[in-house]
């Protein structure tokens, strides 16, 4: 086959960011020569009203061997729940019986959600010869997030990009979870992703059209012992004007039912069926008319169903009262996702909430991801909160700085950059220019004041003035010295205040969604509270606990959605073949 890979020996990646309504955009200044195929972008896609309906067997059989989650022996409800069980996250399983159905589906491997987790574990089950079928509670497929990661596959080795060595990156992965991951699914990453990509080219993204790059990010970070937030080269752009993943998500649902895999749309899962044994048989489902539908799997159900952090009981159990506030009170979920399609919270945590009525472990410290919306993101000009005072280094992380945020007086979502007008060019922490960031990021429709003196620019935006002087006084003094001795920034971001007039820009931070979730092994089976696998249960995405620390992880440009990826994948591969699944013994 002849495929497309992009070379792209040298250029900068410009980082698009999220706007509050959900836009995003990707900007590469090339400074090298890629050759792209002609088939690389496919211009349109699927129609978000072109799925499959809903389709089965008239009548729903009656099977003794088969039962709710909630009724079956030795799976009761609460178990799994661990110190957790009984709280009020956790509610009660529907009543519904498979006597109560309408119909039934049959299937081999039943995946739960059609986003990417979703329909890499679909790609994942086919590929290994599996009838698959996809539930979606919504009208159409949904994406979230950018880029994806994948290690050392040889697309990118072709493309000109640096390979990595395995074990100091799964290291580095391990540090920036604060060692709290289980290093089993980030090795999966390591070890599979590059795997995936391959054949994504093969399979669909060359058949398809559709439109990738490996993106190099190398020279981004001038002096890496100096940097807080760092990247490797692994990311994939899946379009040429954005970086969100929509034209991906369309092709790869078109390549999915093309290959057969049958999905249906408006149809809500609402529990899990296990046999005497425990091992998961199908799903209960509502579909839009209401009517109850028996999805009856026979190799196993992979769940992909996403975040829970418009589930406000779930999120005050999992996270810090003060940041369960902020969160659920500051949550762009909906919007990040695109609304295109969606007709139901996505974020709910039901998925969750099914998998530990069917026995699983919820993790106990979540992780999160989070955004700056506005001003002059990845410019690491001086930051104060309300009261006028320097809180933290500004180089820190616009996917993880939320809780610094969420912790500062006010517990509001906005901060203020503090800008002179002096010659000084503020490099970004993340490679792209001002003039640039100010078209991408729509920079003057951020709220944004300017005074002639640092008194009167305090007046306007409603901070101690004399907390405000001092403030500037002390980083100006610090800026001259060289160094930073109050939060370590790097030397090279250190700019004085002290060329008027004087601006303030109206930074916010918003929360996005939650990552933890349920204990898997390296198969992706969901375990139990022995940390045994529940028979023919899987997740993957945002629904797989252990995965991040207190937050999103840095180190990988499109880390959740290479996870997510990689394990979608596995997952299906594992519900396909069995006692057969490979997991990490390649």
């Amino acid at each position: 086959m002849n495929c497309s890979y992009v070379y792209c020996m040298k250029y900068t990646y410009n980082h698009g960011d999220k706007d509050r309504h959900g836009g995003t955009d990707l900007h590469l200044t090339k400074e090298g020569i890629m050759e792209l195929s002609r088939r690389n972008f496919l211009k349109g896609g699927l129609a978000a009203g072109a799925a499959l309906g809903v389709t089965g067997l008239a009548g729903c059989t009656s099977n003794a061997d088969e039962k709710p989650a909630t009724e079956t022996a030795g799976t009761d409800a609460s178990m799994g729940a661990s110190s957790i069980k009984g709280t009020e996250w956790l509610g009660e399983a529907p009543k519904t019986t498979i006597d109560d159905c309408t119909k039934t589906v049959e299937t081999e491997v039943l995946v739960v959600g059609s986003a990417l987790a979703g329909s890499m574990a679909a790609y994942g089950a086919m590929r290994n010869g599996a009838k698959v079928t996809i539930i979606e509670r919504n009208e159409a497929p949904h994406i979230g997030g950018m880029t994806i990661s994948f290690f050392n596959s040889q697309t990118q080795k072709d493309a000109g990009l640096p390979m990595y060595d395995k074990v100091e990156v799964s290291n580095d992965m391990f540090n920036l979870t604060q060692y709290r991951a289980d290093m089993r699914l980030n090795s999966l990453w390591i070890n599979r992703s590059g795997e995936l990509l391959d054949n994504l080219v093969k399979d669909f993204l060359e058949p398809y059209g559709q439109y990738y790059m490996p993106i190099s990010l190398e020279g981004i970070f001038p002096d890496p012992t100096q940097e807080i937030t760092s990247y490797i080269s692994t990311g994939v752009a899946f379009s040429e004007k954005t970086d969100i993943l929509t034209d991906f998500t369309a092709n790869i649902h078109k390549f999915l039912v093309d290959s057969g895999v049958e999905e249906h749309y408006k149809v809500r899962g609402e529990k899990l069926v296990q046999d005497e044994s425990g091992a998961v048989t199908g799903i209960i489902a509502t579909d839009a008319d209401g009517e109850s539908i028996y999805y009856h799997a026979s190799k196993g159900v992979i769940m992909c169903t996403g975040s829970f952090g418009a589930n406000e009981s779930m999120m005050k159990r999992f996270y810090p009262p003060h940041f369960a506030d902020w969160a659920l009170k500051y949550d762009e979920y909906t919007a990040y996702m695109g609304s295109s399609g969606i007709t139901e919270t996505m974020d709910d945590g039901l998925g969750h909430r099914m998998l530990c009525w069917a026995g699983a472990e919820m993790e106990e410290i979540c992780g999160w991801a989070s955004w700056q919306t506005t001003a002059w993101r990845s410019f690491p000009y001086l930051l104060v909160n309300i009261k006028g005072e320097r809180f933290m280094n500004e180089c820190t992380s616009l996917l993880t700085s939320a809780h610094i945020i969420a912790d500062q007086p006010g517990h509001g979502p906005f901060v203020w950059q503090i800008i002179p007008t002096n010659d000084f060019e503020m490099p970004s922490f993340f490679g792209y220019d001002k003039d640039t960031a100010a078209k991408m990021f729509d920079i003057e429709n951020t709220e944004h004041y300017e005074a002639d003196s640092i008194e009167e620019l305090a007046k306007k935006i409603d901070v101690p003035a004399d907390t405000l002087k001092a403030t500037v006084d002390r980083y100006n003094e610090l800026c001259n010295k060289g160094e930073d001795l109050d939060f370590m920034k790097a030397k090279r971001y250190l700019d004085p205040i002290d060329d008027g007039p004087y601006q303030a820009w109206k930074m916010y931070y918003y929360f996005y969604c939650t990552m933890g979730g349920v204990r898997c092994n390296d198969k992706l089976q969901v375990l139990d509270e022995n940390f045994d696998p529940i028979p023919r249960l899987y997740a993957a995405g945002n629904t797989v606990g252990y995965r991040f620390g207190s937050s999103y992880e840095t180190l990988l440009h499109g880390g959740s959605n290479g996870l997510a990826s990689t394990h979608g994948y596995i997952a299906g591969e594992s519900a396909a073949l069995g006692d057969k699944a490979i997991g990490n013994n390649i």
